[in-house]
């Protein structure tokens, strides 16, 4: 569905945070193998609650996450159709997020709104598809797949005793000069898959919709690489006691503030990592979800 009203020349400081499924590929690696050298895909899924096309948009990211554990899928929620239903997972940073997007994106897009749109899917900032599009999606993460990841990310999590707080500590390593002395986002976003939220009013009113991977909490900040040594970068998390913390999983991904392209991502469940993980097993949680 198309934005109803376009936010003209809304930005976000620092450039923002910037069938056929069957065939996906579930490439059975050692943990140290994946972590150190398979590229891990991120798909992002810009949707709303108010919109009706977006359930199906939806339901695609969950059948394209189960499938193939190469992805690390976030649904980011944009608040610009909160009337007269309220997403109850929309943030404005998400709009600006996609807003940014918008702006950064060099290949063909629609004249009248661009990338403005929901539902709309991003693989790994390099490639737009409507979110309703198993075949196209899946044919631009084979693409993402097949390129070399130009960093190295090696993901520590440490919960509190209790569960509802952690923090996670995020060291970036240069693989290409591709991710060198050029500003990245290091983003950490957290999620809780499978919710259920009972529609009351809008385009979606009376149906009980199930989120997939909805963005709970994200956090970011921009690093620089100068090939020499790695960049450590963390964040703090805290959890509610309602949210089903099996669901509960941390995505981190690399993006170049420049052109959007996503060097790598991780995806790992909400526990702490082994105190005596390699930085190969620690990595290997990006690479080996286990749902």
């Amino acid at each position: 569905m198309v934005r109803r009203e376009l936010l003209g020349a809304l930005s976000i400081t620092a450039a923002g945070l910037v069938g056929a499924i069957g065939r996906a590929a579930r490439a059975d690696h050692s943990a140290d193998e994946r972590g150190r050298s398979q590229r891990m895909v991120l798909v992002e899924l810009y949707t709303s609650q108010g919109c009706d096309m977006c359930p199906t948009a939806k339901k695609l990211l969950g059948i394209l996450a189960e499938r193939d554990r190469g992805i690390v899928p976030i649904a980011f929620h944009v608040d610009y159709f909160n009337d007269p239903w309220k997403d109850v997972f929309s943030d404005p940073l998400y709009s600006q997020r996609q807003m940014t997007s918008n702006q950064l994106y060099s290949k063909p897009k629609n004249p009248e709104y661009g990338l403005y749109c929901t539902p709309m899917l991003m693989i790994d900032g390099q490639q737009s598809v409507n979110g309703r599009d198993p075949a196209s999606a899946e044919a631009a993460i084979r693409q993402a797949q097949a390129k070399k990841p130009a960093v190295r990310l090696d993901v520590a999590l440490d919960l509190s005793r209790d569960g509802l707080t952690g923090t996670a500590t995020i060291k970036v390593t240069s693989r290409s000069t591709r991710a060198e002395k050029s500003p990245l986002l290091v983003c950490a976003v957290l999620r809780e898959d499978g919710v259920v939220t009972h529609i009351s009013s809008g385009e979606n009113a009376g149906r009980s919709l199930v989120a997939r991977f909805p963005a709970r909490q994200t956090k970011y900040e921009f690093i620089e690489l100068d090939g020499k040594s790695p960049a450590t970068q963390g964040f703090s998390f805290e959890i509610e006691p309602t949210w089903k913390r099996p669901n509960v999983r941390l995505a981190v991904f690399v993006q170049d503030k420049r052109t959007g392209v996503v060097h790598q991502a991780a995806d790992l469940p909400w526990r702490s990592t082994p105190t005596a993980a390699t930085p190969a097993t620690s990595t290997a949680a990006a690479a080996s979800r286990s749902r």
